[in-house]
């Protein structure tokens, strides 16, 4: 599995979360099998989302789909981040905890 992560420093929670709410990249039709979103306990204003896919190259077509429609867009961007977002994508080499075999 392959975890594309995405971490954004924003402005205003509640209006992150309302486009990230509208989807205006497409994950849900993007192949994403699950997506996790997270705030720092310390820092609010620092969201991370995690968004899992079965193939890097999945992962890397929706990396660049988030370039094109959201995070290259100043009018977008200057709105809800501090600063630009960093993104990274992660494989999966190993796993513990519930729900393990």
């Amino acid at each position: 599995m392959f975890t594309l992560q995405v971490s954004y420093p924003v402005r205003d929670y509640a209006a992150f979360k309302e486009v990230f709410d509208s989807d205006p990249a497409g994950r849900a039709a993007s192949g994403a099998r699950s997506v996790r979103l997270f705030r720092d306990t310390d820092d609010q204003s620092s969201v991370a989302v995690h968004l899992d896919f079965d193939t890097k190259e999945a992962a890397s077509v929706f990396l660049e789909r988030l370039h094109s429609e959201v995070l290259d867009k100043p009018d977008v961007m200057g709105k809800l981040m501090t600063a630009a977002p960093t993104t990274r994508i992660l494989e999966e080499v190993a796993r513990e905890g519930q729900g393990m075999g």
